[in-house]
């Protein structure tokens, strides 16, 4: 009998994520009588993602196409007819992805999955369609997309073989499996397993974007990286794993309930965080973590994939804000943490930006529309009146991600989405509609953090950390977040 590991090899499984969009041509009216190209597109369909059998073989088992179309129509939730009308015939048009639909029939029928929770990737090649940045952190936050809620931990390498190599190619590529040209087949991946196995292929062919323009491949990767992991397609229209593409917005997503479920049914559900903050005190945390690969879980500011929700300087330390905690990297380069709410009570328990003030002397927090101010001496302060919208956004203010003083050019900085807004400290003007990747090049299309350090700026965006020139417009250096506090990966 073939082994597991061989059948993985030669079924692999073709994830792809497609347009919703068809060509102009209008669907077969369901009073028209259905032509031979169409008969022919449904049973080449029917045979490639619902196990119909050939002709020959139907005439003695009896397996109908219309028996099969029904099996296509209860899976999509479309009116269960047994007959090529015009919707069934619209839905096999679309293009999908080569797996098949009914999990009977699945490749990934025998749920294979990674015999350890420690995943290693490496980023073959890039598309020319986004910097190396925008790729490196999109491809990230997909990994965080699955990491989030299972116990799985993700490690990025840059040579050598990972279990999940990940590569853009276009039309013959060397695993059988060619590409298509624009559109249709975005992409393909393997279930877990050695060789190919996990791998994940982007056509290059394709146009790749960090936007809702084209493909996004944040949600094209995350949907891939679902099947390396060992998931199969969904019927549940809402879901990650739906066979075709759907751009959502990807600021804040959140994986839906039948994704987290899928992923909790193969490795179960996250460890509880192995740093806490005490009740009372911030608690000192190791500059030199545990780096064993067999380990399952790590500390929670080692996660490889760690990012930020805000940063800034107080009384020579800088503050590192993450999911109701702080981080305090002292000047002497150790690391203590609290919760936000044990070192200042009348904030709120997660906070959205903050920058530095009066000389690097306090701290303003943005969360939502409200301000709060921290003095140097730790006190908190709140002025009802100040809200965001007072600082001279347009009517809708936007959701502030990041914030930045650029005190030598008396200006402030809001980043919003792939934008920022500029506030002139002298005027109080405000200039909007300024791209990230335009003015900063280098540090990617999104930031979730800014700060000032010493005389250099510093970005976050996903897992990594950029100490950039102002000046210059240019990055100096970059290193990933879990590595600036202490860990090493």
């Amino acid at each position: 009998m073939m082994s597991l590991k061989v059948k993985n090899l030669l079924f692999p499984v073709l994830v792809a994520f497609m347009c919703t969009t068809f060509s102009s041509s209008s669907p077969v009216p369901p009073d028209v009588k259905i032509n031979q190209d169409a008969q022919q597109l449904a049973e080449s369909y029917l045979k490639q993602y619902y196990n119909m059998s050939s002709v020959k073989t139907r005439s003695k088992n009896g397996n109908s196409v219309s028996e099969k179309v029904k099996e296509m129509q209860r899976f999509f939730g479309l009116n269960v007819t047994g007959t090529l009308d015009s919707e069934t015939l619209a839905m096999m048009k679309k293009p999908r992805c080569g797996i098949p639909d009914v999990a009977k029939y699945s490749t990934f029928a025998s749920k294979p999955k990674w015999p350890t929770n420690k995943i290693t990737y490496r980023i073959v090649n890039y598309t020319p369609d986004m910097s190396p940045v925008d790729v490196d952190n999109s491809i990230a936050m997909a990994f965080k997309v699955w990491s989030d809620v299972s116990p799985l931990t993700f490690i990025k390498i840059n040579s050598g073989t990972a279990d999940i190599m990940i590569s853009f190619a276009s039309k013959e590529h060397g695993d059988f499996h060619p590409f298509d040209g624009p559109s249709g087949t975005l992409a393909h991946a393997f279930s877990p397993g050695s060789g190919l196995g996990g791998d994940a292929h982007f056509d290059n062919d394709e146009t790749w974007t960090t936007s809702s323009r084209k493909f996004n491949l944040y949600l094209v990767a995350a949907h891939e990286l679902g099947h390396s992991l060992g998931l199969d397609h969904s019927s549940n229209p809402i879901a990650l794993m739906y066979p075709t593409y759907k751009y959502v917005n990807t600021n804040g997503y959140q994986l839906p309930k039948d994704d987290v479920e899928g992923i909790q049914s193969i490795y179960g559900k996250p460890p509880a965080k192995q740093l806490t903050a005490t009740d009372q005190e911030e608690t000192s945390v190791p500059t030199q973590p545990q780096t064993t690969k067999t380990q399952a879980t790590t500390l929670f500011h080692c996660n490889p994939n760690l990012s930020l929700d805000a940063a800034a300087y107080l009384n020579n330390d800088v503050l590192f804000f993450k999911d109701g905690q702080v981080f305090r990297k002292h000047k002497n380069g150790s690391l203590t943490v609290a919760s936000i709410q044990t070192k200042w009570t009348s904030l709120p328990t997660n906070i959205d930006a903050a920058l530095n003030w009066s000389g690097r002397k306090s701290i303003v927090i943005i969360k939502g529309q409200d301000i709060w101010i921290i003095d140097n001496l730790g006190r908190v302060f709140k002025d009802p009146r100040l809200k965001v919208s007072s600082l001279g956004f347009p009517n809708n203010s936007p959701k502030i991600d990041a914030a930045v003083n650029i005190e030598h050019m008396k200006k402030i900085l809001f980043f919003t989405g792939d934008s920022y807004y500029s506030l002139n400290a002298r005027t109080k003007q405000m200039k909007f509609g300024n791209k990230i990747s335009v003015d900063f090049p280098g540090i990617g299309s999104k930031v979730d953090s800014a700060f000032q350090l010493d005389d250099s700026y510093y970005f976050t965006s996903g897992p990594l950390l950029f100490q950039y020139d102002i000046n210059k417009k240019r990055v100096i250096s970059t290193q990933q977040i879990s590595a600036l506090l202490g860990c090493q990966t």
